[in-house]
């Protein structure tokens, strides 16, 4: 009898890559909408679409090259490949040393992060604000102006604006222009915030102690205020309104106001099924998290903040008008100061 040669056996489809197939239920969740899995994978991986059906559904095992690239476009942690079991947590942030270019790139992330959430149809922010939001520090070109010059100088020790009075037109323009865009973006995001009655006073000692030190002109530090309370207007209509742009057809912005002491700025993001947290540190940057248990737990204590805060928007008329009322005076307080100077 001839020797019959055999058909070489099939390797067996590896089907029990658990770690692998979280991970890729997890970039499902933060992909938003119109682009496919398969063809993010194949772009980025530099690999044929066959190729990336293959790793979805665990024929294929991912590098850590592969997870790594997958992972650091799309925001995703180690925490959430391979959960948070011995309590501790993963943050990432952008760097910010005394470079105009990392601040640069420092607004172009908050920018880029924003774009993408705006992606998403079911996407939310929830600011709790001990200071006004960032983005409203972007309302218009001369707040925005001030804003990036007070965080150069004071903040990041930035040389070139050490010795620098505050002149309009000092900030590069490309700067000031991706700070409106992030306004503009914040805008078309659904919103929760949470502020105190000295909310409003951390920009207002920023505006006063450049006036006392000869940093800011008498005339511009009005001009100033007055952008300022243009801005709170913006947030009282907003309020009223319950809606962050008048176009929205459904409420978009709802405003709380606590009487607790909140101790630090926190933004709790939804985007589709992903959540992240953003923890405030050195004045204006932030730690970012999308750990479940440490999101869970951030999730939890803003429900709480909300329980034991008044809603000011919407038909809390009474409310509104004595929380607004405050900070109008609060304003007005130090134009009073700075004009008598």
């Amino acid at each position: 009898m001839p020797h019959m040669q055999t058909k070489k056996e099939k390797k067996p489809i590896k089907t029990s890559l658990p770690i692998q197939n979280h991970f890729i239920g997890k970039l499902k969740e933060v992909m938003p909408q119109g682009i496919g899995l398969a063809e993010e994978i194949a772009d980025m991986l530099d690999v044929s679409i066959d190729s990336a059906y293959r790793r979805i559904r665990g024929e294929t095992e991912l590098t850590i090259e592969e997870v790594f690239k997958l992972a650091k476009k799309h925001g995703i942690s180690v925490d959430e490949i391979f959960s948070n079991e011995s309590g501790a947590v993963t943050f990432t942030y952008t760097k910010l040393t005394d470079s105009v270019n990392n601040f640069e790139k420092y607004l172009n992330g908050i920018l880029g992060r924003l774009i993408a959430l705006n992606k998403f149809e079911a996407r939310k922010i929830y600011y709790v604000a001990e200071e006004i939001p960032m983005f409203y520090s972007f309302f218009s070109k001369k707040l925005t102006e001030f804003k990036l010059f007070y965080w150069q100088r004071s903040v990041l020790n930035v040389s070139e604006y050490q010795q620098q009075k505050f002149e309009y037109g000092f900030v590069p323009k490309k700067l000031t222009d991706i700070a409106h865009q992030c306004f503009t973006e914040y805008l078309s995001i659904p919103s929760v915030e949470i502020w105190t009655a000295e909310t409003v006073l951390t920009g207002l000692r920023q505006i006063k102690f450049y006036f006392d030190s000869g940093i800011v002109k008498q005339e511009q530090a009005l001009e100033l205020l007055a952008e300022y309370r243009s801005m709170i207007d913006l947030v009282k209509t907003n309020a009223e309104n319950g809606r962050k742009n008048i176009s929205d057809k459904n409420e978009t912005y709802q405003m709380y106001n606590s009487e607790v002491v909140l101790g630090t700025n926190c933004i709790y993001v939804l985007m589709g099924d992903s959540r992240f947290s953003n923890i405030s540190f050195n004045s204006m940057n932030s730690l970012t998290s999308n750990n479940p248990e440490f999101c869970e737990e951030t999730e939890h204590w803003i429900r709480n903040l909300e329980k034991k805060s008044t809603l000011i928007s919407g038909v809390s008329e009474k409310q509104r008008y004595q929380f607004f009322s405050s900070m109008y005076k609060s304003i007005d307080a130090v134009v009073e100061k700075i004009r008598a100077s």
